[in-house]
């Protein structure tokens, strides 16, 4: 039970931190969706996570490690793609 306790603890840091960075409003609205009449997926996330909370921290451990990774690689890639554009020789 206590690893279905800091499974939860690490998706609501995670729902926070995703939060800050598209938005509180959106992160609500993606987690209070349903298809139906059927559960949202907040508490099928949750119920996920007491279910399996060893699958959950691996889990949130990957997305954080992206989140970490994202601004280097968007800024690597932005400077591969520049630096292709600038040394291509003109076909004229």
């Amino acid at each position: 039970m206590f690893q279905a306790g800091k499974a939860i603890w690490q998706l609501s840091k995670l729902s926070k931190r995703a939060g800050k960075i598209v938005g509180e409003k959106n992160v609500t609205k993606f987690l209070n969706k349903r298809k139906g009449l059927g559960k949202s997926r907040e508490t099928k996330i949750g119920q996920y996570a007491i279910n399996k909370p060893a699958s959950t921290m691996r889990r949130v451990a990957k997305i954080n490690k992206a989140l970490d990774a994202s601004p280097y690689v968007a800024t690597g890639a932005a400077a591969v793609g520049t630096g292709y554009f600038l040394n291509r020789k003109d076909e004229e």
